[in-house]
Protein backbone atom coordinates (compact mmCIF):
# COMPACT_ATOMS: atom_id res chain seq x y z
CA UNK A 1 0.00 0.00 0.00
CA UNK A 2 1.66 2.83 -0.40
CA UNK A 3 0.73 6.69 0.36
CA UNK A 4 -0.16 9.35 -1.98
CA UNK A 5 1.93 12.77 -1.96
CA UNK A 6 -0.48 14.79 -0.38
CA UNK A 7 -0.67 12.12 2.55
CA UNK A 8 3.31 12.33 2.81
CA UNK A 9 3.17 16.16 2.68
CA UNK A 10 0.82 15.83 5.24
CA UNK A 11 2.26 13.75 7.66
CA UNK A 12 5.60 15.84 7.04
CA UNK A 13 4.02 19.07 8.15
CA UNK A 14 2.35 17.65 11.00
CA UNK A 15 4.25 14.78 11.95
CA UNK A 16 1.41 12.39 12.02
CA UNK A 17 -1.22 10.91 9.64
CA UNK A 18 -4.43 9.02 10.68
CA UNK A 19 -5.94 6.54 8.67
CA UNK A 20 -9.38 5.40 10.13
CA UNK A 21 -11.26 1.90 9.40
CA UNK A 22 -7.74 1.06 8.33
CA UNK A 23 -8.15 -2.65 9.53
CA UNK A 24 -11.59 -4.67 9.22
CA UNK A 25 -13.54 -5.59 12.15
CA UNK A 26 -12.65 -8.98 10.99
CA UNK A 27 -8.66 -8.48 11.51
CA UNK A 28 -8.98 -6.29 14.38
CA UNK A 29 -10.46 -9.65 16.33
CA UNK A 30 -7.89 -11.86 15.36
CA UNK A 31 -5.58 -9.22 17.11
CA UNK A 32 -7.69 -8.97 20.24
CA UNK A 33 -7.96 -13.05 20.36
CA UNK A 34 -3.61 -13.05 19.73
CA UNK A 35 -3.63 -10.43 22.81
CA UNK A 36 -6.07 -12.95 25.05
CA UNK A 37 -3.68 -15.92 24.26
CA UNK A 38 -0.14 -14.24 25.79
CA UNK A 39 1.42 -15.61 28.22
CA UNK A 40 0.30 -14.25 32.10
CA UNK A 41 3.53 -12.91 33.22
CA UNK A 42 6.00 -12.25 29.71
CA UNK A 43 8.75 -10.55 30.67
CA UNK A 44 8.02 -7.20 29.05
CA UNK A 45 5.02 -6.65 31.13
CA UNK A 46 4.43 -3.34 33.10
CA UNK A 47 2.45 -2.52 35.87
CA UNK A 48 0.70 0.43 36.83
CA UNK A 49 1.86 2.33 39.81
CA UNK A 50 -1.27 0.21 41.52
CA UNK A 51 0.47 -3.17 40.99
CA UNK A 52 -2.80 -4.35 39.84
CA UNK A 53 -3.37 -3.45 36.85
CA UNK A 54 -1.40 -4.08 33.27
CA UNK A 55 -0.16 -0.73 31.78
CA UNK A 56 1.71 -2.47 28.65
CA UNK A 57 3.24 -5.49 26.97
CA UNK A 58 6.42 -4.92 25.16
CA UNK A 59 8.37 -7.65 22.92
CA UNK A 60 5.38 -9.59 22.94
CA UNK A 61 5.07 -10.43 19.21
CA UNK A 62 8.13 -12.97 19.88
CA UNK A 63 4.86 -14.77 21.14
CA UNK A 64 3.08 -14.91 18.57
CA UNK A 65 2.66 -15.60 14.75
CA UNK A 66 -0.19 -13.27 13.97
CA UNK A 67 1.65 -10.62 15.68
CA UNK A 68 4.80 -10.90 13.46
CA UNK A 69 3.12 -11.52 10.43
CA UNK A 70 1.49 -7.80 11.21
CA UNK A 71 5.02 -6.30 11.43
CA UNK A 72 5.35 -6.99 7.77
CA UNK A 73 1.14 -6.22 6.61
CA UNK A 74 2.22 -4.11 3.60
CA UNK A 75 -0.48 -1.56 5.22
CA UNK A 76 2.38 -0.94 7.52
CA UNK A 77 5.45 -1.97 6.16
CA UNK A 78 5.68 -0.22 2.63
CA UNK A 79 4.15 3.61 4.09
CA UNK A 80 6.88 3.78 6.61
CA UNK A 81 9.54 2.19 4.08
CA UNK A 82 7.68 5.49 1.50
CA UNK A 83 8.28 8.02 4.64
CA UNK A 84 11.15 7.08 5.87
CA UNK A 85 13.17 6.71 2.25
CA UNK A 86 15.29 4.13 3.41
CA UNK A 87 14.55 -0.26 4.29
CA UNK A 88 13.46 -0.55 7.96
CA UNK A 89 13.80 -3.22 10.61
CA UNK A 90 11.83 -3.69 13.73
CA UNK A 91 13.36 -1.22 16.99
CA UNK A 92 9.60 -2.41 19.01
CA UNK A 93 6.57 -3.88 19.78
CA UNK A 94 4.58 -2.87 22.39
CA UNK A 95 0.76 -2.65 23.16
CA UNK A 96 -0.18 0.33 25.53
CA UNK A 97 -3.14 -1.27 27.46
CA UNK A 98 -4.65 1.97 29.10
CA UNK A 99 -7.42 0.01 30.98
CA UNK A 100 -10.73 1.35 32.02
CA UNK A 101 -11.02 2.93 35.07
CA UNK A 102 -7.59 2.45 36.33
CA UNK A 103 -5.50 3.24 32.78
CA UNK A 104 -2.65 5.98 33.93
CA UNK A 105 -0.98 9.09 32.25
CA UNK A 106 1.31 9.35 29.92
CA UNK A 107 3.17 12.65 30.50
CA UNK A 108 4.17 14.78 27.66
CA UNK A 109 7.70 13.85 26.21
CA UNK A 110 9.25 12.67 22.63
CA UNK A 111 9.67 9.46 22.23
CA UNK A 112 13.47 10.10 20.78
CA UNK A 113 14.67 11.52 23.95
CA UNK A 114 14.68 7.85 25.20
CA UNK A 115 16.02 6.63 22.18
CA UNK A 116 18.64 9.65 21.86
CA UNK A 117 19.46 8.60 25.82
CA UNK A 118 19.44 5.08 26.37
CA UNK A 119 20.07 3.30 23.24
CA UNK A 120 22.52 5.66 21.66
CA UNK A 121 20.36 6.85 18.13
CA UNK A 122 21.86 9.11 15.93
CA UNK A 123 19.06 10.58 14.46
CA UNK A 124 14.82 10.19 14.43
CA UNK A 125 14.83 8.28 11.21
CA UNK A 126 12.25 5.87 12.94
CA UNK A 127 8.52 5.76 12.92
CA UNK A 128 6.23 4.86 15.11
CA UNK A 129 2.71 3.09 13.68
CA UNK A 130 -0.29 2.86 16.28
CA UNK A 131 -3.16 0.29 15.73
CA UNK A 132 -6.69 0.96 17.49
CA UNK A 133 -7.90 -2.57 19.41
CA UNK A 134 -10.56 -0.95 20.50
CA UNK A 135 -12.94 2.17 20.06
CA UNK A 136 -10.64 5.55 20.99
CA UNK A 137 -12.80 8.42 22.06
CA UNK A 138 -13.05 11.55 23.99
CA UNK A 139 -13.32 9.49 27.71
CA UNK A 140 -10.64 6.81 27.44
CA UNK A 141 -7.79 8.74 26.95
CA UNK A 142 -6.98 9.08 23.67
CA UNK A 143 -3.26 10.07 22.24
CA UNK A 144 -2.55 13.88 22.54
CA UNK A 145 -0.03 15.38 20.04
CA UNK A 146 0.85 18.49 19.36
CA UNK A 147 1.31 19.22 15.47
CA UNK A 148 4.70 20.07 13.87
CA UNK A 149 6.31 19.97 17.43
CA UNK A 150 8.50 17.21 15.45
CA UNK A 151 10.06 19.57 13.62
CA UNK A 152 11.73 21.26 16.87
CA UNK A 153 14.35 18.29 17.26
CA UNK A 154 15.37 17.03 20.30
CA UNK A 155 14.21 19.11 22.64
CA UNK A 156 15.19 19.94 26.06
CA UNK A 157 13.60 17.73 28.74
CA UNK A 158 13.37 17.31 32.29
CA UNK A 159 14.44 14.10 34.13
CA UNK A 160 12.18 12.50 36.53
CA UNK A 161 13.23 13.57 40.16
CA UNK A 162 13.59 9.58 41.10
CA UNK A 163 15.64 8.81 38.05
CA UNK A 164 18.27 12.29 39.14
CA UNK A 165 18.27 11.33 42.61
CA UNK A 166 19.59 7.37 41.38
CA UNK A 167 16.47 5.77 42.49
CA UNK A 168 15.14 4.29 39.37
CA UNK A 169 17.30 3.61 36.65
CA UNK A 170 15.76 0.37 35.62
CA UNK A 171 13.83 -0.32 32.39
CA UNK A 172 10.61 0.82 34.05
CA UNK A 173 11.37 3.98 34.61
CA UNK A 174 11.42 4.61 30.99
CA UNK A 175 7.56 3.36 30.34
CA UNK A 176 6.02 4.24 34.02
CA UNK A 177 2.90 6.84 34.69
CA UNK A 178 6.73 8.49 36.11
CA UNK A 179 8.47 8.38 32.90
CA UNK A 180 12.44 9.83 33.27
CA UNK A 181 12.18 12.33 30.42
CA UNK A 182 9.27 14.67 30.61
CA UNK A 183 8.87 18.33 28.67
CA UNK A 184 7.92 20.91 30.86
CA UNK A 185 5.14 23.26 31.26
CA UNK A 186 6.59 25.93 29.32
CA UNK A 187 7.98 24.05 26.67
CA UNK A 188 4.15 22.33 26.43
CA UNK A 189 2.61 25.86 26.36
CA UNK A 190 4.86 27.24 23.65
CA UNK A 191 4.49 23.91 21.03
CA UNK A 192 0.49 23.93 21.97
CA UNK A 193 0.10 27.85 20.74
CA UNK A 194 2.34 26.87 17.84
CA UNK A 195 0.65 23.71 16.52
CA UNK A 196 -2.50 23.21 18.77
CA UNK A 197 -3.40 19.88 20.32
CA UNK A 198 -4.31 17.20 18.35
CA UNK A 199 -6.55 13.70 19.56
CA UNK A 200 -7.49 11.14 16.91
CA UNK A 201 -10.48 9.66 17.79
CA UNK A 202 -12.24 6.75 15.91
CA UNK A 203 -13.31 2.76 15.61
CA UNK A 204 -11.13 -0.05 16.31
CA UNK A 205 -8.77 -1.16 12.89
CA UNK A 206 -7.78 2.97 12.84
CA UNK A 207 -4.22 3.00 12.15
CA UNK A 208 -2.03 6.30 13.37
CA UNK A 209 1.49 7.00 11.63
CA UNK A 210 3.31 9.23 13.80
CA UNK A 211 7.31 10.76 14.07
CA UNK A 212 9.58 9.55 16.99
CA UNK A 213 10.08 13.26 17.67
CA UNK A 214 6.32 14.98 17.99
CA UNK A 215 5.61 15.87 21.34
CA UNK A 216 2.54 13.50 22.73
CA UNK A 217 0.77 12.69 25.77
CA UNK A 218 -2.40 11.27 27.46
CA UNK A 219 -4.61 11.01 30.14
CA UNK A 220 -5.74 8.96 32.60
CA UNK A 221 -8.75 6.71 31.77
CA UNK A 222 -11.33 6.86 34.32
CA UNK A 223 -14.10 5.97 31.78
CA UNK A 224 -15.70 2.75 31.37
CA UNK A 225 -13.73 2.04 27.75
CA UNK A 226 -10.80 0.32 27.56
CA UNK A 227 -8.43 1.98 25.21
CA UNK A 228 -5.54 -0.62 23.91
CA UNK A 229 -2.90 0.51 21.52
CA UNK A 230 -0.70 -1.53 19.09
CA UNK A 231 2.77 0.24 18.34
CA UNK A 232 4.62 -1.31 16.05
CA UNK A 233 8.03 1.14 15.85
CA UNK A 234 10.42 0.66 12.85
CA UNK A 235 13.64 2.03 12.33
CA UNK A 236 15.86 2.77 9.07
CA UNK A 237 18.72 0.49 8.86
CA UNK A 238 21.11 3.18 8.54
CA UNK A 239 20.20 4.36 11.94
CA UNK A 240 21.27 1.35 14.29
CA UNK A 241 21.42 2.68 17.84
CA UNK A 242 24.88 2.35 19.35
CA UNK A 243 24.48 2.51 23.23
CA UNK A 244 27.46 3.64 25.22
CA UNK A 245 26.70 1.62 28.41
CA UNK A 246 24.72 -1.63 28.96
CA UNK A 247 21.65 -1.88 26.39
CA UNK A 248 18.64 -1.93 27.37
CA UNK A 249 16.60 -5.66 27.29
CA UNK A 250 15.78 -7.17 23.82
CA UNK A 251 11.99 -6.41 24.46
CA UNK A 252 12.42 -3.15 24.58
CA UNK A 253 14.87 -2.32 21.98
CA UNK A 254 15.44 -5.39 19.25
CA UNK A 255 18.41 -6.21 17.70
CA UNK A 256 17.90 -8.12 14.30
CA UNK A 257 18.50 -5.68 11.97
CA UNK A 258 17.38 -7.91 9.14
CA UNK A 259 15.51 -5.49 6.84
CA UNK A 260 11.83 -6.04 6.46
CA UNK A 261 9.97 -7.28 3.61
CA UNK A 262 5.94 -7.18 2.92
CA UNK A 263 4.54 -10.35 3.29
CA UNK A 264 1.21 -10.87 1.01
CA UNK A 265 -1.85 -9.59 2.40
CA UNK A 266 -3.64 -13.43 1.60
CA UNK A 267 -1.03 -15.18 4.39
CA UNK A 268 -1.65 -12.47 7.13
CA UNK A 269 -4.25 -12.42 9.63
CA UNK A 270 -5.97 -15.52 7.67
CA UNK A 271 -8.37 -16.24 10.81
CA UNK A 272 -9.99 -12.98 9.99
Amino acid sequence: MKLTQDQIRKYEDEGMLFLPNYFSEAEVNVLREELSLLPENPSGRMMENDNQTIRAFHGVHIHSKIFQSLIQHPLLLEPAQQILGDSVYLYQFKINMKAAFTGDIWPWHQDYAFWYEEDGMREPRIINVGIFLDEVNQFNGPLYLISGSHKEGLIKFEMHSSAVEGEDVSWEANVSANLKYCLDNATITRLVERGGIIAPVGCAGSVLFFHGSIAHSSVPNISPYPRRLLLITYNSVENIPRPSGKPRPEFLVCRDYTPLQPVEDDVLLQQG
